[in-house]
C-alpha cells in the first residue's frame, strides 16, 4: 500500500505531494474495498489547499500582483464599526515565520510609526509562510526589500520584508510552513532581521493581537478587527475590552480589573515606549 498509509502524522499542512504521489493516493483507494478514511481526509485537505479561488475575496473582490498596498480610499470599515475574522480547520494551523527576539515591537519608534515586528535573524535563515494562503506580491521594494506579501482565505495579509531571496513567485498557493524566502538586509534596514506585518485591507494590525510570539502560536482562533480612531485593532472575539479615557494608566485598570500590568502589556504587545491614547481600545483579558 501507498507509503502515505504508514505515516498518518504527516498530511497535506506540511508535506506537497507531487502529481505521481496523489495518482498513486487514488489508486491506493481505488484498490481498496473499503475507503480509507485518512486517504480521503488528505485527498480532500489536498484539493481545498490547491483551490484556485482567490483568498479573502469576498473582502476584497480584486486581486493585484503588482502594488504592495493597493488598497487606499478603499477601506470599508468605518469608525466604530467592526467584523470577524476566523482562523478554522486547517487555515488555524500557524508557523512562526522565524523563531528568534522580538528586537522593535509594533508602535511608535524615532517618531515614525513602526507598522510590524522585527524579528531577529542571521543572513540566509529560512522565512516560513505563516499561514496557508496564496502569495499577492514577490519583489523588490525600496523600502522593504525583498517582500513577499501573502493573502489568507480570513482576509488577513501577511508582510515578509527585506529578505536576501525570494522563494515563492505572485500567485503561488503557499502552505503554512512553506520557505518564502531567505532572511536579509535588504531594503531600508539596519541588520539583517526579518521585518513582518499584518494587515487587513491595508491597514497594519499589531500582530501581536494575533500571535503569541513568546509561545509560537495564535491567541486565539475567533477575532474581531474593529476600526478606531488611529487605525484596527483585533482582539480574541469575547475578550473584555477597555476604551481609554483620560487619566487612564495601566496601574489603574489593572487594580480595577484585578490583573496586573505585565499581563496587559503582553495581550497588547506593549512596547518600552507605548503611549495610551484616548479613544483607544485594549484588551484586559
Amino acid at each position: 500500500m501507498f507509503a502515505i498509509v504508514q505515516c498518518k502524522a504527516q498530511s497535506v499542512l506540511n508535506h506537497t505531494y507531487s502529481d505521481d504521489e496523489i495518482y498513486k493516493i487514488i489508486d491506493t483507494m481505488l484498490n481498496n474495498k473499503r475507503p480509507n478514511k485518512f486517504l480521503l481526509n488528505e485527498l480532500k485537505h489536498y484539493i481545498t489547499w490547491r483551490q484556485t479561488a482567490i483568498p479573502g475575496d469576498a473582502h476584497y473582490n480584486y486581486w493585484d500582483m503588482k502594488n504592495v498596498n493597493p488598497y487606499s480610499g478603499r477601506n470599508t470599515l468605518h469608525k466604530d464599526s467592526s467584523l470577524h475574522i476566523e482562523f478554522k480547520e486547517f487555515y488555524a494551523d500557524f508557523i512562526p515565520p522565524v523563531i528568534g527576539p522580538i528586537t522593535s515591537n509594533f508602535g511608535c519608534r524615532d517618531r515614525k510609526q513602526h507598522k510590524g515586528v522585527d524579528i531577529d535573524l542571521t543572513t540566509g535563515d529560512k522565512v516560513y509562510c505563516a499561514f496557508v494562503g496564496m502569495v499577492r506580491i514577490s519583489q523588490w521594494h525600496k523600502g522593504y526589500g525583498n517582500v513577499v506579501i501573502v493573502r489568507h482565505y480570513n482576509g488577513l495579509e501577511t508582510t515578509y520584508a527585506h529578505l536576501s531571496k525570494l522563494k515563492v513567485k505572485a500567485g503561488d498557493v503557499v502552505r503554512s510552513g512553506q520557505i518564502l524566502g531567505l532572511g536579509g538586509n535588504t531594503g531600508h534596514s539596519e541588520g539583517s532581521h526579518l521585518h513582518f506585518e499584518t494587515r487587513f485591507k491595508g491597514i497594519p494590525i499589531n500582530p501581536n493581537y494575533f500571535i503569541s510570539f513568546r509561545n509560537s502560536q495564535l491567541q486565539a482562533t475567533n477575532f474581531t478587527i474593529k476600526a478606531t480612531k488611529i487605525g484596527f485593532t483585533a482582539f480574541p472575539t469575547n475578550s473584555q475590552i477597555h476604551t481609554i479615557h483620560s487619566g487612564d494608566n495601566l496601574s489603574a485598570l489593572a487594580l480595577r480589573y484585578g490583573t496586573t500590568v505585565q499581563h496587559i502589556k503582553e495581550l497588547n504587545g506593549f512596547n518600552k515606549r507605548f503611549t495610551l491614547r484616548v479613544g483607544q481600545q485594549i484588551r484586559i483579558s
